[in-house]
């Protein structure tokens, strides 16, 4: 493919505030990335008015393959419709069972797209906090800004499992599909943890830092979305 090669709440909540629904056309946000069983969890999200009535947000497992809402809803936990609204909070709680999960959004019901996803992880209240697979210091970054990409991932993905930079209008899943319009990318080479470096695109828009487990007609099987402005 190539030749070179969750966050806090308060910076969270302050990027809406900052820049309003109408400039990130589908983005999920987290006040943070760990949950106890059947703790609140607070979703905040934006999303394009062209949606459908029946558009939804749903708690997935993180294995399941991303991309596909008709796929996404065989496994999702919980769910709500966001009726046409364009930005706000839904309120859910944490599944009982510990692991990995994603909240997903979707532009309909009716054999639609997954559209933008954020991942957390579920597990006992006095365990120390686990990061979701990807994870931002913050969501929003003005062009060419250094962003510190955390990531967790499993020894099981290929050498060349990548994470890269694609534009959000993309659809999610596929990672030949990502490969076509990535921005910038990095390799993990077996590493299951640690910090990536990347520069914000020049460009103002939403974006998402994608993970894939292979370079050779792989999945994505992470993402979080963040934005760049002036």
């Amino acid at each position: 493919m190539k030749i070179a090669s969750r966050v806090t709440g308060t910076g969270l909540f302050l990027l809406v505030m900052l820049f309003g629904a109408a400039a990130m056309a589908q983005h999920l946000e987290l006040e943070k990335s760990n949950f106890a069983p059947g703790q609140e969890i607070r979703v905040r999200f934006t999303a394009s008015g062209q949606y459908a009535d029946n558009a939804w947000v749903g708690i997935i497992p993180a294995h399941v393959r991303h991309g596909s809402e008709a796929e996404n809803d065989k496994y999702d936990l919980a769910y709500q419709y966001l009726k046409k609204r364009t930005s706000g909070v839904l309120i859910f709680r944490a599944p009982t069972k510990t692991g990995a999960y994603d909240f997903r959004m979707h532009n309909t019901d009716n054999n639609g797209r997954e559209v933008a996803s954020v991942s957390f992880r579920v597990g006992a209240a006095t365990a120390p906090a686990v990061l979701g697979p990807l994870r931002l210091e913050k969501g929003n970054f003005r062009p060419g800004e250094e962003i510190r990409v955390h990531f967790t991932a499993s020894a099981r993905y290929a050498d060349n499992a990548w994470v890269g930079i694609i534009p959000s209008n993309i659809r999610h899943g596929s990672e030949a599909e990502n490969d076509k319009y990535d921005l910038a990318y990095q390799y993990l080479k077996k590493r299951t943890s640690g910090v990536l470096i990347f520069r914000a695109p020049s460009k103002s828009g939403s974006f998402d830092f994608r993970m894939h487990d292979t370079d050779k007609n792989g999945r994505e099987v992470a993402s979080v979305s963040f934005r760049v402005s002036n």
